[in-house]
């Protein structure tokens, strides 16, 4: 490549790298910054530099507690993710090219169309004291009075399951669309049937899908705090509704930062020996 190549393409570049750098890195430094920062008895960040934001963090159970919490939540909806896509992004991946082929795919889809917080309040109305499924239950006779679905973790794990669904369904989709056919007639040409064909040549070809849905579908999981706060309520032990409730009811920002920082370490650390994790499973399936 000749110089005069070489720096019109990082003239092409320098907008985006200026763009993120001035709406990314720059808030991201000061809030790194302000996670130093003292305060004063009405929670008001002062000049100076403590480590005692992250010694609360580290150290009391309201928020220690949250990451845990946040990490087990991410761990289980990402598992339950993968789960349910799979058979979708399996009839999405078969189907040829034609009009049931499109609706399916934006049906799929169609969750992304809507806004997040649109899409919650559907599952507020659902799991309302005279919600959907409320009525259900009474009517057949399943229950004697409306059960307290909203407010409660099982709640918040169903509404932030199905929010990040397709975040799973389309990598699967795509890891399963390239799987070469031939692969399974010589599989059942030797002698496998249909089970062991899908357990010892599909899964394993598609598992960079299935580790690609589930690392977004986790680091999504473990930032996600508007779903679960207008499911659960403001009581949910998860560590963005800490940082909420720092920011809006305590108005400790530097207390918020800590913990932000706190759980973008957690979630890059997560991130990191899941996706090792899942490379020592693909090399044992591979040989």
């Amino acid at each position: 490549m000749t110089p005069t190549r070489r720096w019109a393409g990082l003239a092409y570049v320098a907008p985006l790298v200026v763009f993120l750098a001035a709406l990314f890195l720059v808030p991201l430094v000061e809030l790194f910054r302000l996670s130093f920062s003292p305060v004063d008895t009405y929670n008001a960040a002062l000049p100076g530099f403590t480590l005692n934001q992250y010694k609360r963090v580290f150290t009391e159970p309201y928020f220690y507690g949250s990451l845990l919490e946040t990490l087990a939540t991410a761990l289980l909806v990402a598992t339950l993710c993968v789960v349910l896509a799979y058979p979708a992004a399996y009839v999405l991946a078969r189907r040829s090219a034609g009009a049931m082929r499109t609706l399916l795919f934006v049906i799929v889809i169609s969750p992304l169309l809507t806004s997040v917080v649109v899409r919650t309040y559907g599952w507020v109305v659902l799991l309302s004291g005279n919600g959907v499924v409320n009525r259900l239950l009474v009517a057949t006779g399943l229950r004697d009075q409306p059960a307290r679905l909203l407010t409660s973790y099982p709640s918040v794990v169903i509404a932030v399951t199905h929010v990040l669904l397709p975040f799973a369904i389309i990598p699967l989709t795509t890891a399963l669309g390239g799987l070469d056919h031939n692969l399974h007639r010589a599989s059942q040409t030797l002698g496998a049937g249909p089970v062991r064909t899908f357990l010892r040549v599909t899964v394993p070809l598609s598992l960079p899908g299935v580790v690609t849905g589930a690392l977004i579908v986790f680091a999504l999981a473990m930032g996600i705090y508007i779903t679960p706060l207008l499911v659960g309520g403001v009581t949910q032990p998860l560590a963005g509704i800490r940082v909420y409730d720092q920011v809006e009811t305590v108005f400790n920002y530097p207390v918020a930062a800590a913990l932000s920082f706190a759980l973008l370490a957690l979630t890059l650390l997560s991130t990191t020996l899941l996706a090792g994790a899942f490379r020592i499973w693909e090399r044992r399936l591979h040989g």
